[in-house]
């Protein structure tokens, strides 16, 4: 396991030799500055957990920006694949959320994930849980960027330690994260 401040200091120095070129590739690929920051910074943040769960990347730059590749591909593909839904697809779908016991669940939960965060990972959280950039999140909360990167990897460790390893776990942990921010329970209570 990498000690957090040597983690810190190669992210930061990782950051600081390949932002550039990766905001550029990203713009190039998304033609779109603001999706290219987010997933620079999503691409910077991966790297951080993945060395903080101890992986050691042989070639750093060539794994930012495969990782970066990847991140917006996805990000596109998702938008391309949300407007081509059929309605009849629509139609034949049930809502396993308006099951009571499921929400009775996902609710507990939720209060357990809303425990486990402090006040500034649930706000930063909910802010990207609604779509905000990191940018907006850093503006909205009065932070640097890269302390919002901070806060939402201590959170989604916080969030994956809850899930464990069962992947139907991981599927409630994700159901109680959007009931926590989608009108379930406040971001500033607990």
């Amino acid at each position: 396991m990498v000690p957090r401040q040597q983690l810190h200091a190669e992210v930061a120095e990782l950051y600081e030799e390949h932002a550039a070129g990766l905001l550029r590739y990203g713009a190039a690929l998304a033609r779109s500055e603001d999706l290219s920051c987010d997933a620079v910074q999503e691409t910077f943040l991966r790297y951080f957990v993945e060395r903080s769960c101890g992986r050691k990347i042989e070639t750093p730059r060539a794994w930012l920006y495969q990782v970066l590749r990847n991140n917006l591909f996805d990000r596109l593909n998702a938008v391309t694949a949300a407007r081509e839904v059929a309605d009849d697809t629509l139609a034949r779908m049930t809502d396993p959320a308006t099951d009571p016991e499921n929400l009775v669940r996902r609710h507990e939960m939720a209060r357990d994930l809303a425990a486990l965060l402090s006040v500034r990972e649930r706000e930063c959280l909910g802010l990207r849980a609604e779509g905000h950039s990191y940018t907006e999140i850093a503006a909205a909360m009065g932070l640097r960027i890269g302390t919002v990167g901070a806060l939402l990897a201590r959170a989604h460790e916080k969030i994956r330690r809850a899930a464990g390893n069962n992947r139907s776990e991981g599927r409630n942990v994700a159901g109680a994260v959007r009931h926590l921010f989608r009108g379930g329970i406040p971001c500033h209570s607990v």
